[in-house]
C-alpha cells in the first residue's frame, strides 16, 4: 500500500511539472511568439498577388488623385481547374497573366468584366474573381509626368513614379487575397493589403504634386488635337508651381517595351526633355539684359531688311526686303525685328546676355531630382563670339532651350524679375530670387502686352472688349535644319492676366513654322479654358 502512495505521488508530480511546462510554452507563445505565429497563419491564409496597385498614390495640388482610380479585375483558378474553356474566356476578356507568389494558381487581371463570363469560370473553372485597383488607366492623365515602374519588382523607372519611388514604394505592399488553410478563397473577403515590414503605420500615403488635375486634364485635350507633335507647360506665377505639362504624342504605360524597341520619341517628356532653338523667345533675354546693361529704353536701330555681319546676313522676316526703317525698342519687340535685336546684341554684349540667360533659367535643369530633364545649351566661350553675336542676340545657332526654360523665363518677366524656382511637389520649398530689377521686368511685360496688341500676335484672340489684352506674350518661329533641309518650330509664350499675372503658358509646336499659325492657337484655347473654368483666383485647398 505505502508502494502504491509512492508512485501515486511520483505520478501527480510528473503530470504537475509537465502541466506546468505546458503553461509556460503557451505563455510563450502567446507573449513572445505571437508575432511568428500570427506571419505563420497569414502565410497560410493568403494568396498574394501581383498586378495589383501596390504603390503610395499620386495627387494633385487639390487631393485628387492622378493614379490608380480605374477598376482592374483579377482572375484566380488553381492550376489543376485552368483549362482550354479558361483560357479561351480569359481572352476575351482581354485579361493578361499577371502572376503570384503562390504555387498551383494561375492569375490574370483584366480591366474588363463581362457577367456571362465570370460566370461560365465560376461554374466550370471554380474560378474566384475580386476586384482591384488599377495603377493607370487607358486614359492615363499626365503621362510623360508621373512616368511609369519596373514590372519585375514594380519600382520606380521614369518621371515621378522614380523621383518619388521611396515614397511611392510604399516599403513593399502585398496584395492578398484571403484564403482558407486549404487554399480555397474565401468569398466576401476581397483584398487584404500589407507591407512586409511589420510596422504599416510608417507607410508613406502617397505624394502630393502642384499640378491641377482639372488644368491638366483641359491642356492635353488641347494639344492632343494638334496633328503635329508639341509641348505645354502651365506654371502658377506666383509660386513657381507647376500646374500642368503635357507633350504629344503620348504612350501607354503598361506596354513600355514596345516603345523602347520602336525607337520613337513617345517616351520623351519633351516639356523637361526637349531641347530645341528658342528662336525669338529668346528676345525676352536680349531685351533684359541690354536694359539691365545700361541701354536706354528709348533706343533705336535702321532696319534696312536685313543686317550683315562679317560674311553672313540676317534678314528680318517682319520687315520684308525694304525692312521697318528707324524702329524703337517697343516696335521691335512687338514685331519681332531681328535687324534691331542684331544691333541691340552687339551693343549689350555676348558676355551679358549669356549671364542675363542663365539669371533667367536657360541653360541649366530646373526641377530638383526629376529624373528625365536636359539642360538646354547655352553658347560657350568660344561659340559666342564675332559674327556669331547676331544668332545668339534672336535665339538661334548652338542656343538650345526646354519648353520648361523658357516658362521659367516667362515666369521671371510675370513675377517682376524674380526667378520664384519651378517646382512639382506641394513640399518644396518656394524661392524667390531676385534676378533682374522690377523696372526691367515691367518694361518687358509692356512690350509683351504690345505684341498681343499690334504685333505678331494681334491676330490671336487675345484682346478685351475694352481694347486692352488678356495676355502678355511673345511669339517664336525657331529654325533648324536636318540633312541640309530647313524647317521651323513655333513657339509662343506669355503669362495672363497682363497686370495681376496668375498663370504662365509656354506652347511648343515641333515643325509648325510660325509660332503665330502654330502654337497661338493653342495658346488662345488655353486662355480660354482659363476664363471659361473659374481657374483665375481659384484657392488650393490646404
Amino acid at each position: 500500500m505505502e508502494k502504491m502512495r509512492r508512485n501515486l505521488k511520483c505520478i501527480l508530480a510528473m503530470t504537475s511539472v509537465i502541466l506546468l511546462a505546458l503553461v509556460f510554452r503557451l505563455a510563450y507563445i502567446q507573449i513572445y511568439g505571437s508575432d511568428d505565429l500570427s506571419a505563420a497563419m497569414r502565410a497560410q491564409s493568403m494568396i498574394a498577388l501581383k498586378g495589383s496597385n501596390t504603390r503610395g498614390m499620386i495627387y494633385d495640388r487639390n487631393g485628387q488623385s492622378l493614379v490608380a482610380d480605374s477598376k482592374n479585375y483579377i482572375y484566380i483558378i488553381k492550376e489543376d481547374e485552368f483549362d482550354v474553356h479558361a483560357e479561351k474566356l480569359l481572352r476575351k476578356l482581354s485579361a493578361e497573366e499577371v502572376g503570384s507568389d503562390n504555387e498551383g494558381y494561375r492569375v490574370y487581371s483584366s480591366e474588363h468584366y463581362n457577367r456571362s463570363c465570370g460566370k461560365s469560370l465560376i461554374e466550370n473553372n471554380n474560378a474566384y474573381i475580386l476586384q482591384a485597383s488599377a495603377r493607370y488607366s487607358d486614359d492615363q492623365l499626365a503621362e510623360h509626368l508621373i512616368g511609369y515602374v519596373n514590372k519585375e519588382d514594380n519600382s520606380g523607372a521614369a518621371g515621378l513614379e522614380l523621383m518619388c519611388d521611396d515614397q511611392l514604394s510604399a516599403l513593399n505592399r502585398r496584395v492578398y487575397a484571403v484564403a482558407d488553410v486549404a487554399g480555397n478563397i474565401l468569398q466576401g473577403r476581397g483584398l487584404i493589403i500589407a507591407s512586409d515590414e511589420k510596422d504599416d503605420s510608417i507607410i508613406t500615403k502617397g505624394i502630393r504634386t502642384t499640378i491641377d488635375k482639372e488644368i491638366q486634364t483641359a491642356v492635353e485635350n488641347i494639344i492632343e488635337a494638334e496633328s503635329s507633335p508639341c509641348a505645354a507647360v502651365v506654371m502658377d506665377v506666383k509660386t513657381g508651381g507647376i500646374l500642368a505639362m503635357a507633350c504629344t504624342p503620348e504612350y501607354d504605360q503598361e506596354n513600355i517595351q514596345q516603345y523602347l524597341t520602336d525607337g520613337g520619341d513617345e517616351l520623351v517628356n519633351k516639356v523637361t526633355q526637349g531641347e530645341y532653338p528658342p528662336g525669338s523667345v529668346f528676345k525676352i533675354v536680349t531685351a533684359a539684359a541690354a536694359l539691365e546693361n545700361g541701354v536706354d529704353i528709348s533706343r533705336k536701330y535702321e532696319c534696312s531688311g536685313s543686317v550683315k555681319l562679317g560674311d553672313i546676313e540676317i534678314g528680318c522676316e517682319t520687315g520684308g526686303e525694304e525692312g521697318h526703317g528707324m524702329i524703337g525698342f517697343e516696335e521691335a519687340f512687338a514685331l519681332s525685328c531681328n535687324s534691331f535685336f542684331v544691333q541691340l546684341g552687339m551693343e549689350t554684349g555676348a558676355d551679358n546676355i549669356i549671364s542675363t540667360a542663365e539669371k533667367l533659367g536657360l541653360g541649366q535643369k530646373i526641377l530638383e531630382g526629376f529624373p528625365q530633364e536636359s539642360s538646354g545649351h547655352l553658347m560657350d566661350a568660344e561659340q559666342r563670339y564675332g559674327t556669331a553675336i547676331g544668332n545668339l542676340s534672336i535665339g538661334q545657332g548652338q542656343t538650345l532651350t526646354t519648353p520648361l526654360q523658357i516658362a521659367v523665363m516667362t515666369n521671371c518677366i510675370a513675377s517682376g524679375g524674380i526667378n520664384r524656382d519651378a517646382h512639382l511637389l506641394m513640399s518644396d520649398d518656394e524661392k524667390n530670387r531676385q534676378v533682374i530689377s522690377e523696372n526691367t521686368a515691367e518694361a518687358i511685360g509692356g512690350m509683351m502686352k504690345a505684341a498681343s496688341l499690334y504685333g505678331t500676335a494681334a491676330s490671336l484672340d487675345l484682346k478685351t472688349d475694352t481694347g486692352d489684352v488678356k495676355a502678355a506674350v511673345k511669339t517664336g518661329s525657331a529654325e533648324y535644319g536636318i540633312l541640309g533641309e530647313n524647317s521651323s518650330h513655333g513657339w509662343i509664350t506669355g503669362y495672363t492676366p497682363c497686370d495681376e499675372p496668375e498663370f504662365t503658358i509656354t506652347v511648343f509646336v515641333e515643325n509648325g513654322g510660325s509660332g503665330s499659325l502654330s502654337a497661338g492657337p493653342l495658346f488662345e484655347k488655353i486662355i480660354k479654358y482659363l476664363e471659361e473654368s473659374g481657374s483665375y483666383s481659384r484657392p488650393t485647398l490646404a
